[in-house]
């Protein structure tokens, strides 16, 4: 498992930010946490997320 994971382009859309808390969510199963988050534009957002280190 890569130490960092990088989404470089996230689009929330209409749904707002509860599709983007659902993808957290998933990556969070996976054995990543949110490490950073960069707002792109309006709906578009890069997320940077790091491996926990007991997954």
């Amino acid at each position: 498992m890569p130490e960092y994971l990088v989404e470089p382009f996230f689009d929330t859309g209409p749904d707002g930010l509860k599709s983007m808390q659902a993808f957290i969510n998933e990556k969070a199963a996976e054995g990543y946490e949110v490490h950073q988050v960069i707002e792109r534009s309006t709906y578009e957002w890069v997320l940077i997320f790091k491996a926990r280190a007991w997954a």
